[in-house]
């Protein structure tokens, strides 16, 4: 520091850093400060280590929260993924490796602790090792254990028959505090000694997800015939009192003696052969008594048909469910009739999100459903509707809110055009689109670059085109007709043609050629610059019906088998005007990385497999990382890592 500016500071009025009250109080005086006693006060170390316990506390529960496996969903496990690379955060481990401070914080803060995850032989001490930790507190447990086939299995690698006894041998005597629960078996073995411990573990009074998963290759009939001719066994008592998700994959339970299958607010039911579904009674009981139910998803499952068993006979139709609480919906490896018939009992007027993955059958009568293409039956009643919808032809509609969806993700669906046609048109809401095209009609692109002609009534606050640049305004109301357009006048209605979607924000697209999803961008982009040269609106004004986010399935490893595709990605696409349009690119693991077509945009990312690379071993705030740890620990951590 200069002498000049020592001295300023020597001869400056500081007022007393130590007292309490405001520094202007009249009760307190403002003495002189000398320049030592200001160093003293003002040039303390403000390092990562003068941080206060708790704010260091926070940002480890923070840090091990960044991968949280259950922030999209309450489910770990996928029916359509032998195995899936599940988020764990070793956040908590790397801190504990720092120093001393860091390590002794880390220890202290059992909810670090409390994500059991059971994959590899090595994660078993690693479990005991969390469970000490955290024995002294309170907090609930997240258990994940993943278990592979027999001939799968590789010794010292993965778990099967020996391990899963050892890791119910573990967790069992610590039911009470279980929150989740996620149970993957592929083995005939494993599912016995699965059931042994379920069965008698006792209650689980705070565990609210639990997901069962059982699907194995039976190679032989009689294979199949051991693993589905026993009964399935009580689990936990029957005691889940505060239950609210709910997985079953390839796993049935006692149906009718199951009291905890309701007030669910999720429910996925999967890979259940036709014998061991719930029967239509069950069914439907546990969806009238989840009156909360928010999630709903069927893949390759649902209720039980007959067959010729007058015990297992659906009733008519006549009084369908209502669920109004439903928001997202899955349906996945269907078939048309079934689906036809199980839908046709269903009224879910709050969905938001719906997902169709129905391969290779033709679905044109179960989207005629959906959309209301074909004429409602006015008998069939929704039970619990609404009296003032009782009139309305769409409450009958399994979707009578529609026009209100804002997400859909199609996987594969094959349906007649016209079927297609009206499904988009009802579509009005419609934000988010996600289509795996490979799978889909092939008339479905077509038809996203076809649009349909509305008429427009205006008044006269919107029959100016300097006024109203955008060709639908809020105030108009519009409905198909054909025929052409002419100028709007004031009162008047014009006929437009508008893009199907119209107020689609995000286009997810993948399984599709760079041309075709170049063509697919123009035309979404440019459209508007048409409607202004035919009906004479104001030069410059916004794409009305533009994508907002164009979302492609590409990688570096794609790189090269499609050089459109490679420039929609790295550049985007750009107009004859010199606008500018940003490609968003997503890979196979659904994670969505945005590519560098701005540097400000990706400023401060980071990259979170690099966390804990470097620096790990050094020094934070001038104290050495220390091992204070004893050889059991040691061991124990260096098996997590």
């Amino acid at each position: 520091m200069s002498s000049h500016l020592r001295g300023q500071l020597h001869g400056q009025r500081w007022p007393n850093l130590l007292q309490d009250g405001p520094l202007h109080s009249s009760a307190h005086a403002q003495e002189p400060l000398h320049y030592s006693q200001m160093r003293r006060y003002s040039f303390r170390p403000a390092g990562i280590c003068s941080l206060p316990v708790e704010l260091l506390t926070r940002i480890f529960i923070l840090g091990a929260g960044y991968d949280f496996p259950y922030a999209e969903s309450p489910f770990l496990l996928k029916p359509d993924q032998d195995y899936y690379a599940i988020p764990s955060s070793n956040f908590q481990l790397i801190a504990s490796h720092v120093c001393r401070h860091w390590r002794q914080v880390a220890l202290q803060t059992s909810s670090l602790w409390n994500i059991l995850h059971f994959r590899e032989p090595i994660h078993l001490p690693r479990a005991k090792e969390y469970l000490a930790r955290c024995s002294r507190s309170r907090h609930s447990l997240d258990i994940l254990v993943d278990t592979v086939a027999e001939r799968e299995h590789i010794p010292g690698v993965t778990l099967c028959r020996e391990e899963i006894h050892q890791v119910f041998s573990i967790i069992c005597p610590y039911v009470k505090r279980w929150r989740s629960f996620h149970l993957k078996v592929r083995d005939h073995e494993c599912k016995a000694a699965a059931r042994q411990h379920l069965s008698s573990c006792g209650p689980a009074p705070n565990l609210e997800t639990l997901q069962l998963y059982h699907f194995e290759d039976y190679l032989t009939s009689q294979n199949l015939y051991l693993a589905t001719y026993r009964p399935p066994v009580m689990v936990f008592s029957n005691d889940l009192p505060r239950l609210k998700n709910v997985s079953l994959i390839g796993v049935n339970l006692p149906w009718a003696q199951s009291p905890y299958l309701a007030q669910l607010h999720n429910l996925e039911l999967a890979l259940h052969p036709e014998n061991i579904r719930p029967p239509y009674e069950h069914w439907e009981n546990m969806l009238r008594n989840s009156p909360d139910l928010r999630t709903l998803s069927l893949h390759y499952s649902g209720p039980r048909v007959a067959n010729g068993d007058t015990k297992l006979v659906w009733p008519t139709n006549k009084e369908r469910i209502y669920i109004e609480s439903l928001e997202n919906l899955s349906l996945t490896d269907l078939d048309p009739d079934y689906l036809c018939r199980l839908m046709g009992r269903l009224v879910l007027p709050g969905v938001k999100e719906l997902s169709l993955d129905l391969p290779d059958q033709d679905f044109t009568p179960f989207v005629d459903l959906i959309a209301g293409a074909k004429q409602c039956n006015q008998p069939l009643i929704p039970s619990s509707t609404p009296a003032s919808s009782s009139g309305n032809c769409s409450s009958y509609l399994p979707f009578p809110a529609l026009p209100k969806l804002d997400t859909l993700k199609l996987t594969a669906l094959e349906a007649n055009v016209d079927s297609l046609r009206a499904f988009l048109r009802a579509l009005q809401g419609l934000r988010t689109l996600e289509v795996h095209f490979a799978s889909v009609s092939d008339t479905f692109l077509g038809l996203l670059m076809e649009g349909m002609e509305v008429e427009v009534e205006e008044d006269e606050s919107t029959a100016s085109t300097e006024a109203m640049p955008r060709a639908i305004c809020p105030k108009s109301r519009a409905k198909s007709v054909s025929s052409t357009c002419p100028r709007a006048t004031p009162n008047s209605t014009r006929v437009e043609r508008v893009p199907f979607l119209s107020r689609l924000e995000t286009f997810k697209i993948s399984g599709l050629p760079g041309k075709k999803v170049e063509e697919l961008i123009q035309y979404r982009e440019n459209y508007d610059i048409g409607q202004i040269r035919q009906c004479g609106e104001r030069k410059g004004s916004p794409a009305w019906y533009g994508v907002r986010r164009w979302i492609l399935k590409w990688s570096e490893r794609r790189k090269g088998k499609d050089a459109v595709l490679d420039r929609l990605a790295e550049k985007g696409w750009v107009a004859e005007s010199g606008r500018r349009v940003y490609v968003e690119t997503f890979d196979e693991d659904g994670d969505e990385e945005i590519e560098d077509e701005d540097e400000n945009e990706n400023e401060g990312e980071v990259d979170d497999e690099g966390i804990g690379d470097e620096e790990d071993e050094g020094e934070v705030g001038g104290e050495e990382n220390e091992d204070v740890r004893d050889d059991d620990e040691e061991d124990s951590e260096n098996a997590a890592t």
